[in-house]
């Protein structure tokens, strides 16, 4: 291949990378599992969210387990064993924050403007009582149901990730065991 041909091939791969992919984004950009202390345990998973074409709602509330009865538009996870199983272990306490100036509370739930984008953080606490702890026990927090609302020209349009999506929204393993 000529130097033009290749200097024209590089200059066309170097505009494909520079114009935007796509008109939405959603995707997790970090993950933590970090010990606090012998009964507690901080769990993070922080995802960007927003469209170019669609406003859009994102929940702030975050539950353990399925609540599919539930009216609230809610984040669902679950504390997942080594193994692959869910774990019942101790109680938690979740929230979805912001820190961006774009996405307000309304209808209790984010609201991102249309060609708005926002970074949100689940942030669950789990405390384990030593009496409940079990030795050689790894948990992650895996979040199983992450469903958000797409406003397009005045209509509502709820969705939700599905779990080829959801498998990228888990944190690392920790040992649950009190450490000596």
């Amino acid at each position: 291949m000529n130097t033009n041909k290749l200097k024209l091939l590089a200059g066309i791969v170097y505009l494909i990378l520079l114009l935007p992919s796509t008109s939405e984004a959603y995707f997790t950009t970090g993950q933590t599992a970090t010990r606090i202390n012998d009964e507690t345990i901080l769990f993070t998973i922080t995802y960007q969210f927003g469209f170019l074409g669609r406003e859009l709602y994102m929940p702030i509330m975050a539950m353990r387990g399925s609540h599919s009865d539930s009216n609230a538009p809610h984040l669902e996870y679950e504390l997942i064993n080594q193994d692959g199983s869910t774990s019942t272990l101790g109680t938690s306490y979740s929230v979805a924050l912001t820190s961006d100036e774009d996405a307000v509370v309304r209808d209790s739930q984010y609201y991102l403007p249309l060609k708005k984008s926002a970074e949100f953080t689940l942030i669950t606490l789990l405390h384990v009582p030593r009496a409940e702890q079990t030795k050689d026990l790894d948990l992650s927090l895996l979040v199983t149901s992450l469903p958000f609302t797409m406003v397009k020209d005045g209509t509502p349009i709820p969705a939700q990730l599905n779990p080829s999506e959801l498998q990228y929204y888990k944190t690392p393993s920790i040992l649950l065991a009190p450490q000596d």
